[in-house]
């Protein structure tokens, strides 16, 4: 440990090494959270996307709670695909599953970068990222494109690099969701689900980037609200509260010594199975050390009352924060806490960082089939149907896509159609189709998983039914801005391809591989059947 860390923990009441423990949410309660801070019932933050609506106000925001505690504050952030995953202006990278169809350590060690320094500069200290999940299952509805892909080597091999990048920028990378989210048809926000292997297929599988991350130095780990019956038969209870999963499996037998989080306690695996106050405290005697809470207050009170009680002992409480400080200590919080605001345009969205998206971008894209339907003669006359979609951040990849596909060809028609089309949507392009004379059809989608909605990362029987109609007509090509998975369902297309991504750089590198202009590169990183 530290010469701040061992001193600051001595330093510190018991009520404020309880406080380090809770990490909270801002949102609409910024007055209460930031009095919470000068109270030192919090040690951590997690910053939203409405939180940040540019860098500039999440830089602002970083300070001003750090100006309001007495010990510095850990920040952390969902940067999944680059800070532009949800702070509007920041570097929209490509997917994790892209950068596994790129199969490049040195892209994947560039992303991680990127990532870094962009979140130093507005204030996050830790990225809840990657994703090491091994996205067997083709039915996840909320891993998917977020996985590196289904190989067990590759994903470890390609988070290594990722959590290396992150980590020599002095961003704390966060390896999730331990044990594995990969093999589940379940959400977790929604349900909990249940990874039924026994421990071979784990180590082999599940575990294996795991044991890849933390052997690479991992600074921490977030745990999934899942059972895992083969590490821990206690009916209904999920790795996150689990002691046989998180101390003697992820600290004993895979020698895990730096800060677990766990995942949102407010998600519904959670919070519809236990009542919250009991929930937190079991989550830190199985060995969490900062809780994702749902309620910061709530959560305090119940931490604090339990040690009161004898239910949490002060050893474990004194372990926590002695594991909190050191992280604090290992992002240098202790030497400069606050960041430079003037610097924030400077260092967010910059073009070398736009530059890293359009390299993974263009190195990903995948043709997974093509029977004489690629590429589409910039001159052709196109008939192009694209599925609205709209990022957290509140722009529309649909229009972005639409303006790409227009400066590309210009003799397509774009039209666009609702992400699970009508009848009466289907006859009107049916009939738009055919009282015009056109070459060739493209149906642009954007299958991605999202939070309590599983239905998200599939395809509906309306595109689908769109599809067949079109093909009926018109040779037609398929592309997936999204997941690879939904593509194998239209059977009757010439072409296939997925971009794994609705991020600028890939919609144009995916309209550029559509017209010819650029060589398709990527290779698919997942199992799919024949298509």
């Amino acid at each position: 440990m530290g010469e701040w860390a061992e001193r600051t923990l001595e330093q510190l009441t018991l009520q404020e090494l309880v406080g380090q423990l809770v990490l909270s949410g801002v949102g609409d309660r910024r007055d209460e959270i930031l009095k919470l801070a000068e109270e030192s019932k919090i040690g951590s933050l997690i910053f939203y996307g409405k939180d940040m609506p540019d860098p500039q106000s999440a830089a602002q925001l970083a300070n001003e709670f750090q100006r309001r505690s007495k010990i510095p504050l850990l920040i952390a952030a969902d940067f999944e695909a680059g800070t532009g995953f949800i702070l509007r202006s920041g570097t929209k990278l490509p997917s994790n599953m892209a950068i596994g169809a790129t199969d490049s350590v040195e892209l994947a060690q560039k992303c991680g970068e990127v990532t870094a320094k962009e979140a130093r500069a507005v204030g996050v200290h830790c990225v809840f990222a990657p994703v090491v999940d091994v996205n067997i299952n083709p039915d996840n509805p909320i891993i998917n494109i977020r996985s590196f892909g289904s190989d067990p080597e590759k994903v470890s091999r390609l988070a290594i690099a990722w959590i290396s990048g992150c980590q020599s920028n002095g961003c704390m990378a966060t390896a999730k969701h331990f044990p594995g989210h990969g093999d589940t048809s379940e959400d977790s926000h929604r349900v909990m689900p249940v990874v039924p292997h026994d421990m071979e297929r784990m180590w082999k599988v599940e575990l294996k980037p795991f044991q890849a991350a933390i052997n690479a130095g991992v600074t921490s780990i977030m745990t999934a609200h899942i059972h895992f019956p083969a590490i821990d038969p206690t009916l209904g209870l999920p790795a996150t509260l689990s002691r046989k999963i998180l101390t003697e499996l992820l600290r004993q037998q895979m020698g895990f010594k730096g800060l677990v989080f766990t995942d949102a306690m407010a998600m519904h695996a959670i919070k519809l199975n236990f009542k919250m106050e009991e929930a937190v405290v079991m989550a830190v005697n199985a060995g969490a050390d900062v809780i994702l809470a749902d309620d910061a207050l709530t959560t305090y009170e119940a931490l604090w009352l339990a040690v009161q009680e004898g239910k949490l002992s002060i050893e474990r409480v004194r372990e926590a924060a002695k594991r909190v400080l050191e992280a604090k200590e290992w992002c240098r919080l202790h030497q400069q806490k606050f960041v430079d605001e003037t610097k924030v345009s400077e260092i967010v969205g910059c073009r070398e960082h736009q530059e890293v998206a359009i390299m993974v971008a263009e190195n990903s894209v995948t043709v997974l089939k093509n029977k004489g339907s690629l590429p589409i003669q910039t001159q052709a006359k196109l008939f192009a149907v694209i599925a609205e979609t709209q990022r957290w951040t509140g722009e529309k990849p649909s229009d972005e896509l639409a303006q790409f596909l227009q400066e590309t060809f210009p003799n397509v028609s774009v039209n666009f159609v609702s992400r699970n089309p009508t009848s009466e949507e289907i006859d009107t392009l049916s009939r738009l189709l055919s009282q015009n004379s056109f070459d060739t059809t493209l149906l642009c989608i954007f299958p991605r998983a999202e939070a309590y909605q599983p239905e998200s990362a599939t395809t509906g029987g309306g595109i689908l039914a769109l599809s067949e109609k079109l093909s009926s007509k018109l040779p037609l090509t398929v592309a997936s801005f999204g997941s690879p998975y939904p593509l194998v369902k239209f059977k009757t297309a010439k072409g296939l391809l997925c971009a794994y991504s609705d991020c600028p750089a890939s919609l144009q590198a995916g309209v550029k591989v559509l017209a010819g202009k650029l060589e398709a590169k990527g290779k698919i990183p997942i199992t799919l059947p024949s298509c």
